[in-house]
C-alpha cells in the first residue's frame, strides 16, 4: 500500500460454490442519527456532520443454517461502453452471516496491538475460511490498523470520534451500515461481534451515497478526488435485500485499470446490493478461496516476473458456522464452540 493513499486501496472477493441459496427473509430498514464526531482515520479537521446508520436483520438471524454458506458468481463488466476498459470480477453471497462471517486480525489473535501484517493466505488459516479477503485499512510504515475493529466479539481497537463508515454485526444478529459513535460501540445491551472501519459509504438502501458520505467523511488528509475518482481495484461489503452480506471485487490498478466508486456504487445495484461500503483495495487487494489465491493482484514480485499478494491488515473471513443459539441449554451455562457463550434464557452473547 502506497504511504500517500492509505485510504485509498478498495478491494473485495468471493466464494466458489454452485448450489443455489436456499430460505430467505424479507428485510425491514430502521435509521438512526448519531451525534457528530469530530476527527478521522486517522485525524482531519473539526466539522460539523449529521452521521447515521442503519439496522438490518440479516440473514438467517434465528433460521437454521442454510447450505452451501457461499454461492460466487463471476463477471466481466466493460465500465467504459465502448470495449476499451473492461474489468474482471467476483460477487460472492454469504448466508447467515451473524454465525458464519468474521473480522479476523492480521495473523493470529493480538495481531492489531503486535503491530503485524500478514497475507490472507496466512490469517485465513485461523479459521480455514472458505473466502477471505483483506478488510480494514493500515499504515505501512508501522503496520498499525487503523480505524474500529471488533473481532468475534473481542474490542481489538477503538479510535473515538471516527468519521468514516463502517460495517458491523451486533449481537442480534442486525447488519450495521454507517457512521457510529464510540458509545454505540461500547453498547453492551447488544454490543457488535463485528465491526471494520471504511472509506466510503456506496449504498444505502438502494440509493447511491457517495456525495453524503464526501461530505461526512474528512478530505482534509487525502484528496476526495483520489478517494473517489480515481480508478483502481475494489473492494465493497454489502447486503442484499434477503440480508445475506454480498462482498464484491474488481481487479485493478490504482491510476491504471479498475472502476471509481461511482461506477462501483451504480454497478452495486445492478448485482442487487441495497447497502454497501467500500474497503481497503488496490495493491492491498487479496481473494483466497480456500486457501488459494485466486484474483490477480497487481504487485511484482521480487523477480519481477510474477504478481504476488502483500501483507496487509485485518481480513474478512466466510467460514463454517459455529453453533446456533438454539444450542445453548436453559440454565445458560452451556458453552458452545467459538468465542461466545450461553447466558440465561437461551441469550446468545459473546
Amino acid at each position: 500500500m502506497d504511504s500517500r493513499f492509505v485510504v485509498l486501496y478498495i478491494f473485495c472477493c468471493y466464494v466458489r460454490c454452485t448450489d443455489d441459496i436456499g430460505v430467505v427473509q424479507t428485510i425491514n430498514y430502521v435509521g438512526r442519527t448519531l451525534p457528530s464526531s469530530n476527527q478521522t482515520m486517522p485525524q482531519c479537521s473539526k466539522k460539523k456532520s449529521t452521521s447515521s446508520y442503519i439496522l438490518l436483520p440479516s440473514h438467517g438471524m434465528t433460521s437454521n443454517i442454510t447450505h452451501p454458506i457461499t454461492k460466487t458468481r463471476y463477471f466481466t463488466k466493460d465500465f467504459s461502453n465502448n470495449g476499451t476498459r473492461t474489468c474482471y470480477g467476483r460477487v460472492a453471497f454469504v448466508n447467515n452471516p451473524l454465525h458464519t462471517l468474521s473480522v479476523l486480525e492480521p495473523l493470529e489473535q493480538d495481531g492489531c496491538k503486535n503491530r503485524k501484517r500478514a497475507t490472507v493466505v496466512e490469517s485465513s488459516k485461523q479459521k480455514s475460511c472458505f473466502v477471505a479477503v483483506n478488510g480494514g485499512f493500515y499504515v505501512p510504515e508501522t503496520n498499525e490498523c487503523l480505524g474500529n475493529i471488533v473481532s468475534d466479539g473481542r474490542l481489538v481497537k477503538m479510535t473515538p470520534g471516527l468519521r468514516n463508515v463502517h460495517f458491523g454485526i451486533r449481537q442480534d444478529g442486525s447488519l450495521l451500515f454507517g457512521y457510529i459513535s464510540t458509545e454505540e460501540i461500547e453498547n453492551t445491551r447488544n454490543p457488535f461481534v463485528q465491526l471494520i472501519s471504511g472509506i466510503g459509504w456506496l449504498l444505502r438502501n438502494g440509493t447511491v451515497y457517495l456525495e453524503e458520505s464526501k461530505r461526512i467523511e474528512c478530505d482534509s488528509e487525502w484528496s476526495a478526488k483520489e478517494i473517489f475518482g480515481s480508478k483502481s481495484g475494489r473492494t465493497v461489503i454489502g447486503s442484499d435485500v434477503d440480508g445475506r452480506v454480498v462482498i464484491v471485487q474488481v481487479d485493478g490498478k490504482t491510476h491504471v485499470s479498475g472502476v471509481t466508486l461511482k461506477e462501483m456504487a451504480n454497478f452495486l445495484i445492478e448485482l442487487g446490493l441495497v447497502n454497501a461500503i467500500n474497503i481497503d483495495g488496490g495493491g492491498s487487494s487479496t481473494c483466497v478461496i480456500n486457501g488459494t489465491v485466486v484474483n490477480n493482484p497487481p504487485d511484482k514480485c521480487s523477480d519481477q516476473q510474477y504478481n504476488c499478494i502483500r501483507p496487509v491488515s485485518t481480513i474478512i473471513c466466510a467460514h463454517a458456522p459455529r453453533s446456533l443459539p438454539s444450542q445453548c441449554s436453559h440454565d445458560g451455562d452451556h458453552h458452545i464452540r467459538d468465542v461466545r457463550h450461553c447466558q440465561g434464557n437461551n441469550v446468545w452473547k459473546p
